[in-house]
């Protein structure tokens, strides 16, 4: 029986990219790192890819090069061109994003996935829901268990879940096949185990960290960082509040951006008045 998280996303990673060779969602945090290392363990030949805006490095991106030449992983690299992004916020509404994580979460895998060569895509999406990182998580939901278990129920729900049906589809588009070992049954149970100071005490996601001998091969790792924080992606659709066209209430907040935009294209069913 597996009991550790290493092996359970080392069998996941074995049986679910069905394939020698696999492309890796690569960042500097601890969830893909260690998808990185269960598909090393898997005998996967990996090509990392990670991205960055092109006006913007970020710890991320060069985490990410710097860990895929410690493993001699392959690495390509993929600079976000930022000048098309009214076009992208479009097609992005267009795509079924609905909420302000779905937008900047997906936004910069429009670019990735033509450049990635590989069938199997592996990731460590949605990760994160399990350890209750988030402000509103350490405020309001870290006790009791179940009021913590509630609050992790309510991220994995399909329209949840950092636009991940989205993402999905994003890659069904390019050939490819989305794998994601945190979201499988075995592991989800594994983390429903523990309450929210079993899994950030005595620091964040230890639990899979030391699962891991080979975190002990890259140095230090950052804390957890939203991607779309650590990229600027958030700060970048910020300026869409400029755009009359997009802004059209003149809304202070993206949030709601989002929400009239959505609403005009769900009444039109189609992006010719929005252009």
């Amino acid at each position: 029986m597996r009991t550790t998280i290493s092996e359970l996303l080392t069998y996941q990673v074995a049986n679910t990219a069905l394939s020698d060779e696999v492309a890796l969602l690569l960042s500097g945090g601890v969830d893909s790192i260690s998808v990185a290392f269960a598909a090393e363990r898997a005998g996967k030949k990996i090509t990392a890819y990670s991205f960055q805006l092109d006006n913007n490095p970020s710890y991320d991106f060069q985490k990410a090069k710097e860990i895929a030449k410690i493993m001699k992983w392959d690495f390509v690299g993929i600079e976000i061109p930022t000048e098309n992004l009214v076009e992208d916020f479009y097609k992005l509404v267009e795509f079924g994003c609905k909420k302000k994580t779905h937008f900047e979460c997906v936004y910069p895998f429009l670019y990735v996935y033509p450049k990635i060569k590989e069938t199997y895509v592996v990731s460590g999406w949605a990760a994160d829901g399990y350890y209750g990182v988030s402000k509103k998580a350490c405020m309001h939901f870290k006790e009791p268990k179940s009021k913590f278990d509630t609050f992790r129920d309510d991220y994995f729900k399909p329209e949840n879940c950092a636009g991940y049906h989205q993402h999905l589809n994003l890659a069904i588009q390019h050939g490819k096949c989305f794998v994601t070992p945190y979201l499988s049954q075995n592991i989800k149970e594994f983390f429903y185990q523990f309450d929210w100071f079993e899994l950030n005490k005595p620091y964040q996601k230890h639990t899979v960290r030391n699962s891991f001998v080979e975190f002990d091969l890259i140095g230090n790792v950052k804390k957890h960082l939203n991607l779309q924080l650590d990229s600027g992606i958030a700060t970048l659709f910020e300026t869409l509040l400029n755009n009359n066209k997009i802004n059209f209430k003149q809304r202070k907040r993206m949030m709601e951006v989002y929400k009239d935009n959505i609403m005009v294209y769900n009444n039109n069913a189609t992006l010719e008045r929005f252009l």
